[in-house]
């Protein structure tokens, strides 16, 4: 069954209050002074990412008991609920850290394991990216034109967050075909290239390893401004995909992409 219009405003509104408390939290802390630990597989977590995680898994506990959560910090809770939320505190917690503002937090609700809406929140940019299924994507409140541009992947550069996406051999053969048949590669925009896909600005999207907190709250962003996400066999993105993802604003760059 559908989610009506007006239910998905609900929790829209919802969400907009649970990216108010993140930034809240973020803007009384200096990167540059927190005190960094690194997870199991090496990647750096500070005290804003599980602080950040902890209030809004609390807000939401207490607003929809029966909703599950998704995070990238603790343990997932109900996710075999019809609703779950989706949370990624600080993604790209390196840009955070270093200062540089390329980051954001980012949050997605599920219904029966595809996103209904997403956002990205990019506070030192004064970004705030939102997509809302079968309604459109905005930027900072104005609404994005859906459109898919007729490009071919000799027209276009890519971006990705970085080259260990690729450290795989298979991975690193695909990358470095698309390198020989795009234009330039640009490093290092984690969730704000998918924003800045939504608004033609950069055209198409690769990377690998992520995890569903990473790429839910991107589809409808992507997909309501015209764009297409996918994994790498050009796959619906939910809750057990692989990890490899694809967007891109022109369908038939997308294919080329698929057939490398």
């Amino acid at each position: 069954m559908a989610i009506k219009l007006t239910e998905i405003s609900k929790y829209l509104n919802f969400a907009k209050k649970l990216i108010n408390v993140s930034e809240q939290i973020i803007k009384k802390n200096s990167p540059q002074k927190l005190k960094v630990n690194f997870k199991y597989d090496k990647s750096p977590v500070t005290k804003i990412d599980t602080e950040i995680e902890k209030k809004l898994r609390s807000l939401i506990k207490s607003k929809y008991p029966t909703h599950g959560i998704y995070g990238e910090e603790f343990t997932n809770n109900k996710i075999s609920s019809p609703y779950v939320w989706v949370i990624d505190p600080i993604d790209g917690t390196k840009n955070f850290i270093n200062g540089n503002g390329i980051y954001g937090t980012l949050i997605s609700l599920c219904r029966d394991g595809s996103p209904v809406f997403g956002i990205i929140n990019s506070p030192d940019i004064k970004k705030r990216w939102i997509g809302i299924k079968d309604n459109g994507a905005y930027c900072n409140g104005k609404k994005l034109k859906k459109s898919n541009l007729e490009l071919s992947l000799k027209d276009l550069f890519f971006s990705t967050s970085g080259m260990t996406a690729f450290k795989s051999v298979n991975k690193n053969k695909k990358y470095n075909a698309l390198a020989k048949k795009t234009k330039y590669i640009s490093l290092g925009g984690d969730c704000v290239q998918y924003g800045l896909l939504a608004e033609k600005r950069i055209p198409l999207v690769v990377e690998s390893f992520l995890k569903p907190f990473d790429y839910l709250p991107l589809v409808n962003i992507v997909e309501e401004s015209g764009g297409i996400i996918t994994d790498w066999e050009g796959g619906p993105l939910g809750f057990k995909s692989k990890g490899d993802v694809v967007a891109c604003v022109s369908k038939k760059a997308h294919k080329q992409f698929l057939k490398i």
